[in-house]
């Protein structure tokens, strides 16, 4: 949060109305009244040009916030390509906002949540971690893995699921994004309901990975963990052993993957991957499957496969109030009620809404009307912020 108060006396100090401070910072009136009602904080690069422009350091202008760990992200932009310039002041951005949010998430878990000791890109220790998962779970070693287990595995872990309906619109985290909030021990996992459905189990899993590490493996490395970890736990070493002699004594080797795939409700990517990978334990042969030819079918059939939200609530396009209650309904999230304790607290915030959740200001104003009718303060006894 902004250290308002000083920033004030510094712009008093320096004779300078909103329209000359936003002048100077290089942003619009609109942006500079927004962070003097605090809801909304800059991006980084303007962070910088207001604590030139009024000569505040940084740790005071961040009031309170000059101290804390800095949020730990995970995630990739589109085609696996690693995050950079706007696409990670965007993620950035979204953090801190989720910071604010964090009092007003009720926990009532008096535990910390299991996380690995001592995550390692190795085969057989992912393997090995996978296994006992879904051993927990009650899975046999080749069982497929419901969507409704890897949400059940969420909500014991803790985490806060954030999902967006983002339009096919967003450049950056199109897919999903994970947040670790040292500082709170919150794990918040942003994931678009405009993801493809055949995807979304991997999504989940993917970010189940980089919860259970708790982010000890970052940048590549992270993410290779939370992919291997992602593949082993949905189409798990035993399954692919026997999808491998499937696919080569199959007289449509394709054809055989894509139909595993819908068995275990996930993408053929993965069967072929988990299959080549099983294949290079054993010695065997891989399936050679995954080729160019391969890659320029699969993209071209992308646009026919549902979207996460159109396979669900049979519809790409609901209205806020069914977004929220169907969301609610369907991942147990609760950040629509975390938003709406703190407009009721600190009042009604569209600009904030759209920071926290990456989403167009109009979209984020809609949002806000809906969640104040939705979770009125009476009614729903918005939980007070935590000290």
């Amino acid at each position: 949060m902004l250290n308002l108060d000083q920033i004030k006396v510094m712009m008093t100090k320096r004779g300078l109305s909103q329209a000359g401070l936003a002048d100077l910072c290089n942003v619009s009136r609109e942006a500079v009244s927004n962070w003097l009602s605090g809801e909304s904080i800059p991006r980084p690069n303007k962070l910088k040009a207001l604590s030139e422009v009024l000569d505040i350091d940084l740790g005071i202008l961040l009031r309170g916030e000059g101290s804390l760990p800095k949020p730990v992200l995970a995630y990739r932009t589109k085609n696996n390509r690693v995050a950079t310039g706007p696409a990670m002041e965007a993620a950035e951005e979204l953090a801190r906002h989720l910071r604010e949010l964090a009092p007003f998430v009720g926990s009532e878990s008096l535990f910390s949540p299991p996380v690995l000791e001592s995550p390692k890109l190795d085969d057989d220790y992912i393997r090995k971690v996978a296994q006992q998962i879904r051993s927990k779970i009650g899975l046999t070693a080749k069982a497929p893995v419901s969507r409704e287990r890897l949400l059940a595995l969420h909500h014991a872990f803790g985490s806060i699921l954030v999902p967006v309906l983002w339009n096919g619109e967003k450049r950056g985290h199109e897919n999903a994004l994970s947040v670790y909030l040292p500082e709170s021990k919150t794990s918040w996992v942003v994931f678009s309901l405009n993801a493809k459905n055949d995807d979304f189990n991997y999504w989940l899993a993917h970010e189940l990975g980089h919860c259970y590490s708790l982010h000890a493996l970052q940048g590549d490395d992270g993410e290779s963990f939370a992919e291997r970890f992602a593949q082993e736990l949905l189409f798990p070493h035993e399954a692919s052993l026997e999808a491998l002699g499937d696919i080569a004594n199959s007289a449509s080797p394709l054809e055989r993957a894509v139909d595993l795939a819908s068995a275990y409700d996930i993408s053929v990517v993965t069967v072929i991957r988990q299959s080549d990978r099983a294949a290079k334990a054993t010695g065997k042969p891989l399936t050679g499957l995954e080729n160019d030819d391969f890659w320029t079918r699969w993209n071209a059939t992308r646009t026919s496969v549902p979207t996460v939200g159109l396979a669900l609530f049979g519809s790409e396009s609901l209205s806020c109030e069914e977004y929220v209650v169907r969301c609610e309904k369907t991942f147990g999230t609760p950040i629509f009620k975390a938003i709406a304790s703190r407009q009721h607290h600190e009042g009604w915030s569209p600009s904030f809404i759209s920071s926290a959740l990456n989403i167009g200001l109009e979209q984020a104003v809609d949002l806000s009307r809906v969640l104040m009718t939705l979770h009125p303060l009476q009614s729903e006894g918005a939980p007070s912020p935590k000290s």
